[in-house]
C-alpha cells in the first residue's frame, strides 16, 4: 500500500535534510579522527622508503666491491656524476673508485655504478661522524664511514628519526632503542640518541 500525501499524490522515497546533515556531520568527525592517524602513516612510510634506498645502496655497493676486489665510495650528489659535501637529502651515488680518493674521476678510471634520486623534501638525511663518504673495500669492509651513523629525520623531530648503523666490518643494521630506560629515540653507533635537526 502507497502512503498518500495531503492532496492525493504518493510521498517520494528519499532523505531529509535533517538526515544528509546528520551524515555530514559523522563524516566530518571521522575525517578529522582519521586525518592525523593517516599523515603519520603516509610519513612513516616515506622514511621507511628513503631508509631502505640507502641501505639497498650501501649493501649493493658493499657487494660490488667484493665482486670487483675493488673500492666503491657512496657520497651525496645532487648531480648523480660527483661527490658533493654532505647533501645527502639531494641524493647519492655509488662509485668504482679506483684511486681510493672518494672522489668520482673517470680519467682515473672511475665509474659510477648506481644512483639515487633526492629524498622528500620534508626529510633530512645526514651522515653523522668525521667521513663524509662510505668507502668499501675489497673484502667488503668499510675503511671509511666505519661505524658511522645515517641519520634520517622529518619535521616531527628525534622520536620519529630513524638511523642506519655501518659497521666497520661493512654490515648496514637499523639503529633500535637501546637504552637501559627506552626514551623512543633510536641511537647512534656510539649508543647515544641521533639528534634531528
Amino acid at each position: 500500500r502507497v502512503a498518500r500525501r495531503m492532496g492525493g499524490r504518493p510521498a517520494e522515497g528519499g532523505f531529509t535534510l535533517v538526515e544528509l546533515l546528520m551524515v555530514l556531520v559523522v563524516g566530518v568527525i571521522l575525517l578529522t579522527i582519521g586525518a592525523p592517524a593517516f599523515n603519520d602513516t603516509v610519513k612513516n612510510n616515506r622514511l621507511v622508503a628513503s631508509m631502505n634506498a640507502l641501505s639497498g645502496m650501501l649493501g649493493s655497493a658493499r657487494a660490488e666491491a667484493i665482486a670487483q676486489r675493488a673500492t666503491v665510495t657512496i657520497c651525496s650528489s645532487t648531480d648523480g656524476a660527483e661527490c658533493d659535501e654532505d647533501e645527502w637529502g639531494k641524493g647519492w651515488i655509488s662509485f668504482l673508485d679506483l684511486d681510493n680518493d672518494g672522489e668520482v674521476e673517470v680519467d682515473a678510471g672511475d665509474t659510477v655504478l648506481r644512483r639515487a634520486n633526492a629524498v622528500p623534501g620534508t626529510i633530512s638525511v645526514a651522515l653523522a661522524g668525521a667521513d663524509t663518504t662510505v668507502s668499501y673495500g675489497s673484502q667488503g669492509f668499510a675503511t671509511t664511514g666505519a661505524n658511522s651513523t645515517f641519520r634520517l629525520c622529518d619535521d616531527r623531530g628525534d622520536t620519529h628519526g630513524r638511523a642506519l648503523l655501518v659497521s666497520s666490518t661493512g654490515r648496514v643494521s637499523v639503529a633500535t632503542d637501546t637504552d637501559a630506560e627506552p626514551d623512543g629515540i633510536v641511537d647512534d653507533a656510539a649508543g647515544g640518541n641521533i639528534d634531528c635537526p
